[in-house]
């Protein structure tokens, strides 16, 4: 997966938490479907959010409210990510680290 940290970085500071948290969904997203094409990942809003990672019958949730996006996206360009891995892998994903890769930036 393709990483452009000045990018990250810019979006970081010009996007709304919302609009961050969509992006960094699709970013799981793809990075799952490298591995396995029946991933998706899901976000909700209600009163907070809600990331959801399915795989066929197996599913994964990150709850998360505006003030904690907020506070990742400020901390940095991919602490946002690091929670939402950490979370999924906590509850069971299974992940396939390379080297140089996405994963391994965000799981450092």
């Amino acid at each position: 997966m393709n990483i452009n940290g000045m990018a990250r970085a810019y979006m970081v500071r010009n996007h709304s938490s919302e609009e961050f948290l969509l992006h960094v969904a699709n970013v799981i997203e793809r990075q799952l479907k490298e591995w396995n094409d029946a991933y998706e990942v899901m976000v909700m809003k209600l009163l907070n959010y809600e990331l959801v990672v399915k795989e066929k019958e197996r599913y994964y949730h990150v709850h998360l409210n505006q003030k904690e996006i907020e506070a990742l996206q400020k901390q940095g360009p991919y602490e946002l990510d690091r929670k939402v891995w950490r979370e999924i892998v906590n509850q069971g994903l299974p992940i396939i680290r390379g080297t140089g890769n996405y994963m391994d930036l965000v799981l450092r």
